[in-house]
């Protein structure tokens, strides 16, 4: 459920199709978690999968009131477009660095990563990417990343609300920028 989370989740000195590029893919990484809770994916993000990714069995409750700690695994195969390990961790920063393919110009996402929780009546898990480094051959985004979901631990598909967040690039290939937007994957 957090993996992609932590892969997580436009500008007058570029020429569109960079910005598009760095947008469309950085959002391609938050789309396939919230697959099941998406009407469509946004367009030009359909080519990256995460859906054959190995989903190993995982107490989330566990691991959210700090219990026992998560190992991620991932392989290169059809329908799962990530390689590497996460161990995510709550409350306490934790690195992502995994091997991409079919998202766009890409190849590799490294980025510090932060979960926390709201308790409210419905619990809400809060992600924070810090000094997110999206690179591959000829292109290299730096941004961070923000987003929330309101969860239902007791369901299968724990992610009961998609609530939104805010995406900023400060740096594409070199040249600093500053875009914000919201984003909401439904």
């Amino acid at each position: 459920m957090l993996t992609l989370w932590i892969l997580l989740l436009s500008f007058l000195t570029f020429g569109g199709s960079e910005i598009e590029d760095a947008k469309l893919s950085i959002k391609s990484l938050m789309a396939p978690i919230l697959a099941g809770q998406a009407k469509a994916r946004p367009k030009g993000t359909d080519k990256f999968r995460v859906d054959t990714c190995s989903k190993e069995k995982v107490n989330w409750m566990n691991v959210l009131m700090m219990k026992e700690e998560a190992t991620l695994n991932y392989k290169f195969k059809v329908g799962c477009d990530i390689e590497g390990t996460i161990k995510p961790k709550v409350f306490q920063p934790f690195p992502v660095n995994l091997k991409l393919r079919n998202i766009r110009s890409y190849s590799n996402v490294a980025s510090q990563n932060t979960i926390t929780a709201q308790v409210e009546s419905k619990p809400i898990l809060n992600i924070a990417m810090r000094s997110g480094i999206l690179s591959g051959n000829k292109s290299t985004v730096k941004f961070e990343a923000d987003y929330q979901v309101q969860i239902n631990p007791m369901s299968k598909n724990a992610i009961e609300k998609n609530l939104g967040g805010e995406l900023r690039i400060s740096e594409i290939n070199g040249k600093k920028v500053n875009i914000k937007e919201k984003i909401l994957v439904n």
